[in-house]
């Protein structure tokens, strides 16, 4: 399984990095880290070739944070009800304690993508929430990249065992979503052709009796 997975990401180059970087920072259950592990130890670069790749990883997965902040951003009420309240309490402990540095501070740690929603509801600053996102994580994404340099095969393949069945979890998560998407643009293109349908017969209906009274 493990050669299997190294020989797609070997074939698919950092493209591969970037999008799985994307999906963990877009709050899906990916194991992006693990990833970034595993192209450390593919790539066989450079510690500034790595530092290059890690500033624009940096930058993809801050651009794919954004999806989380502005969901609990303008949806800040239901995301209060939907995410588990020891995981906002947990976020609101630490933006006591540390402030904004917090959204930098626990990038790393379980509530790197929790701590997404709770900058939307907190209506931390969209440039400032990207800006302290970036410094955080563009770091610790190049120590993930050394240290998979330095890893060997053996520690890789016990590495991917205990996460393989996120990474299944992962996959069908996109599935799903992309038919759930579809789906969902479907009903909402069927919605809006029925409103522009009624608001047509509603002018229609009021030019007619508009002409009716004017023959009046």
């Amino acid at each position: 399984m493990l050669e299997f997975i190294i020989n797609f990401i070997k074939e698919i180059g950092i493209y591969g990095l970037l999008l799985s970087l994307a999906l963990e920072a877009s709050s899906l259950p990916f194991p992006g880290t693990i990833v970034v592990l595993t192209y450390g130890y593919i790539m066989d670069a450079s510690a500034f070739k790595l530092l290059w790749v890690a500033l624009l990883a940096g930058a993809v997965y801050t651009a794919a944070s954004y999806i989380p902040y502005f969901i609990g951003y303008k949806l800040e009420g239901k995301m209060k009800k939907w995410i588990k309240p020891e995981k906002l309490d947990k976020s609101e402990r630490w933006f006591n304690r540390c402030g904004e540095w917090t959204i930098a501070i626990s990038r790393p740690l379980g509530l790197g993508n929790y701590i997404s929603y709770f900058s939307g509801i907190s209506k931390v600053k969209p440039i400032r929430f990207g800006a302290i996102t970036y410094l955080g994580m563009t770091p610790w994404i190049y120590v993930m990249l050394i240290l998979g340099g330095m890893g060997n095969l053996e520690s890789m393949k016990n590495l991917f065992s205990s996460v393989q069945q996120y990474i299944f979890i992962g996959i069908g998560i996109i599935v799903i979503a992309y038919f759930a998407l579809k789906q969902f643009k479907k009903s909402k293109d069927q919605s809006c052709d029925t409103g522009i349908k009624k608001t047509k017969k509603k002018i229609s209906q009021q030019q007619l009796n508009y002409n009716q009274k004017e023959e009046a």
